[in-house]
């Protein structure tokens, strides 16, 4: 990717462009990520505020699959 983290950011905006996600190389199942997981000094440094928005936002799990709160219709 030469264009930096605009493509990822367009698509997750407009839908576009379309990624291709079946080669081999591909994990996640063949899932673009929803969102970034919370840095691991998070849970070292604020371990009590991360729980509190994990389970507000997330159900309690930080999974790159959960929809932010801004993108749920």
């Amino acid at each position: 990717m030469n264009s930096g983290w605009q493509p990822f950011f367009e698509n997750r905006r407009t839908g576009f462009p379309i990624f291709n996600d079946d080669g081999s190389g591909i994990l996640n199942n063949g899932r673009i990520p929803q969102r970034w997981m919370y840095p691991a000094d998070e849970s070292i440094n604020n371990a009590l505020n991360l729980t509190e928005a994990l389970s507000r936002q997330y159900l309690g799990e930080d999974s790159i699959n959960a929809t932010m709160w801004i993108l749920k219709e």
